[in-house]
């Protein structure tokens, strides 16, 4: 025992140098990687000081109910191993604080606290050494000491939980009463982010540089810039992270935090994907929107269901696997309301739409009750899949090619009750066989052929059904008009494939260009026909009609291409997240979403310039070069900042024929794709080598100014 003392006061005697050496000179400390660990054990080890010091304490209280030397040994053992936990657990602390992220003011008070209890602690041991001269000492300083460590913890769990953790305010906060006005980000955002992210998120306690208990904060984002991208939320941090597997040290909320739920991402998903709008309320959403329908059931969880009407169904509820197997970036599935088995399917994303993904449902098939496939292109024969789902009670086909002619498909589907035909070609005869369907109740119409003396007689025929037509403006009244729908699939125009517009209100005309000027809701041609496109082409439209307001503003881009290389090989590989499927990519025909820069048609390139051969079997004089690319401000997709087209007759024999320098963005920029053309000479080439550099150096204005740029290509097209 003598010996494990006198080793103990040595070490004790170090350990408590080092900290306060630590301690004066900490803005000039740099640590090694691997001290890192050895911080994180410090929420590990600080409870062994606290119990050490308590149990101390009642032994000196209750001395003189013990007796004999064993005693006094324990207790001096005591006193050793409470200074040696305290000192190892503030130099833990030490380390762990080098980490960032904690507000400045409370972690120095908590760093000053926690010396100094190290430093009571060793006072106490060398006290306990002359009991008898140091009596009148020993009491003040272990009061001191348990004073010390009280306020030592208060200010770590103030930096772990909140200033309010350990003196909560009693006052209990006023219960939120939410109406339609309500923002959703208020009703339902938030109050996600408050209960799952603002633990390790807030003025004390700043992981990652990120607040997130103030809207200011949320929007200037972290060290990695902005945690979302309105409109492109699987470029979107928050997603990303919520999306990694549980392991992984990236995802968020960490491993034995609690997690967000499926439900929470879909909604954080879907949120985003709208557009991350502030201040947008529930009541501003459409009746369809997917997000609106999310909204709606998780306040209705939220709210323990008292305001919905309360459903029993006697089927299982699927397990978190399968409902997680269902679930892509392109298709939310997420039960009904909170507990209940009933599940509700909506898709977004018209290109990304495949027959089979509504087949894949069939997995949860007794599950599903409601389904959302508004803009989708679903057509008449989809509906065979459709009437597989055997408990569907709602079912949304808004904007979609359905023409009625298999509704009486949906016969099988007994508990049917609400369809929405809204946007679609169904008319009179086509609306005839719902009859058949027992249980339907209401079908919305809104923008179809059907006029008001058909809509009497189907209504007139069917008297349990409801046909709602939607409101009928008066002849002085003018409302805003929808902007036309593009009908192609493709963006790679061919004359097969040319350019198609629709809409669904009658009488509408479609003004459009393809100058890149903006259409003249007077001047500009009327869309009568579809029409072809020749090479990389910007179409732009908007809707416009006697005595309503023209509409919003659309653009689309097209790309074409006479000549197509017989073989494109990449000098430069991509990034390892982006490797697409190689150099083959660049020439298949298949064009990339914005919503997903991960799909197999992206390449994407950072560390190095994008460069690539590509390979005719005989020359072709090419006249222009287009490079269809992304472009996504928010997660640093930027323009290249040169584009260099080399050509010749082998790839020994090159020379540069042409050398442009893409427009920079000169502010944030919602996602898009756009194509980079170089003009050239007619220039006959067998083989044509085209060189894209990424920015080196965001601008100043950008999140991330300074750091390196990204850029996408897809596609690259000859003519």
């Amino acid at each position: 025992m003598r010996r494990f003392q006198a080793v103990a006061a040595n070490v004790l005697l170090a350990l408590n140098l080092l900290l306060v050496f630590l301690l004066i000179f900490q803005e000039k400390v740099v640590l090694p990687g691997w001290l890192q660990p050895v911080g994180r054990m410090h929420p590990m080890l600080l409870h062994l000081p606290i119990g050490l010091l308590v149990l101390v304490g009642l032994l000196w209280v209750f001395r003189k109910a013990f007796a004999g030397e064993g005693v006094a040994q324990l207790f001096r053992f005591l006193l050793v191993v409470t200074a040696l936990s305290a000192a190892t657990a503030a130099l833990m602390g030490f380390f762990l604080s080098r980490e960032g992220g904690y507000t400045d003011n409370l972690l120095n008070w908590h760093k000053y606290t926690g010396v100094g209890m190290s430093l009571l602690a060793y006072a106490l041991v060398v006290l306990n050494e002359r009991p008898e001269r140091n009596s009148r000492l020993f009491a003040p300083v272990l009061g001191l000491s348990t004073l010390c460590l009280f306020v030592t913890g208060h200010f770590g769990a103030s930096l772990t939980h909140g200033e309010d953790y350990l003196f909560p305010n009693e006052e209990a906060a006023p219960e939120m009463v939410f109406t339609d006005d309500t923002p959703v980000f208020v009703s339902t955002i938030e109050p996600i982010l408050k209960t799952k992210c603002y633990q390790c998120h807030n003025e004390q306690k700043q992981k990652g540089e990120l607040l997130m208990t103030t809207l200011a904060g949320l929007l200037k984002g972290g060290k990695n810039g902005p945690i979302w991208v309105a409109g492109d939320p699987l470029n979107s941090h928050m997603i990303q992270r919520a999306n990694l597997p549980l392991d992984d040290k990236k995802h968020m909320p960490p491993k034995g935090k609690t997690q967000l739920s499926p439900e929470e991402v879909a909604l954080l998903t879907a949120w985003i994907k709208a557009g991350a709008d502030t201040k947008k309320s529930l009541g501003a959403l459409a009746q369809n929107d997917p997000l609106r329908v999310l909204v709606q059931a998780h306040l209705n969880a939220v709210r323990g269901g008292a305001e919905a009407e309360v459903v029993a169904y006697d089927f299982d509820a699927v397990s978190e696997d399968a409902l997680q197997q269902v679930n892509t970036p392109f298709r939310v599935v997420v039960p009904l309301a909170h507990d209940s088995p009933a599940l509700q399917a909506s898709f977004f994303v018209r290109e990304a739409y495949k027959p089979e993904h509504l087949a894949e449902l069939s997995a949860v098939k007794t599950q599903l009750v409601s389904l959302n496939l508004t803009n989708m292109p679903v057509r008449d024969e989809d509906l065979k899949t459709v009437a597989g789902f055997e408990n569907l009670e709602k079912l949304i086909l808004n904007n979609t090619e359905v023409t009625g002619k298999t509704l009486a498909d949906l016969k099988s589907l007994p508990n049917l009750r609400s369809l929405a035909l809204s946007g679609t070609k169904v008319n009179k005869d086509a609306l005839a066989s719902l009859s058949q369907l027992a249980s339907l109740k209401e079908v919305f119409v809104w923008n179809t052929p059907l006029g008001t003396a058909e809509l009497a007689q189907l209504q007139g025929q069917n008297k349990g059904i409801r046909f709602v037509a939607g409101y009928v403006p008066s002849d002085n009244e003018r409302l805003k008009l929808n902007p036309p729908m593009l009908v192609n699939e493709q963006f790679v125009i061919t004359a097969q494939t040319p350019v198609t517009f629709k809409h669904p209100l009658p009488g509408v005309q479609i003004r459009y260009t393809t100058d890149g000027s903006e259409p003249d809701t007077l001047k500009s041609p009327v869309y009568q026909k579809p029409f072809a496109v020749n090479g990389f082409t910007v179409v732009k439209a908007r809707a416009t009609k006697d005595k309503w307001y023209a509409s919003e503003l659309v653009e689309y881009t097209f790309f074409g291409g006479q000549h197509k290389p017989d073989r494109a090989e990449l000098i430069n590989e991509p990034n390892p997240q982006y490797l697409g499927e190689g150099g083959k990519t660049l020439i298949d025909g298949k064009k990339g979403t914005i919503e997903n820069f991960k799909d197999v048609a992206w390449l994407g390139f950072r560390e190095k310039p994008f460069e690539a051969f590509f390979t005719f079997t005989r020359p072709v004089p090419l006249k222009s070069v287009t490079m269809s690319i992304g472009k996504n401000t928010g997660s640093y997709i930027m323009p290249p900042t040169t584009v260099e087209v080399w050509g010749g007759p082998d790839k020994a024999h090159l020379k540069l024929i042409q050398k442009i320098q893409p427009t920079q963005p000169q502010k944030e920029e919602s996602g898009r794709i756009e194509g980079i053309q170089a003009a050239l000479n007619g220039e006959n080439c067998a083989v044509v080598k085209i060189v894209a550099r990424p920015v080196t150096k965001l601008p100043a204005w950008h999140p991330g100014k300074g750091q390196p740029g990204w850029v996408f290509v897809d596609e690259v097209f000859f003519n």
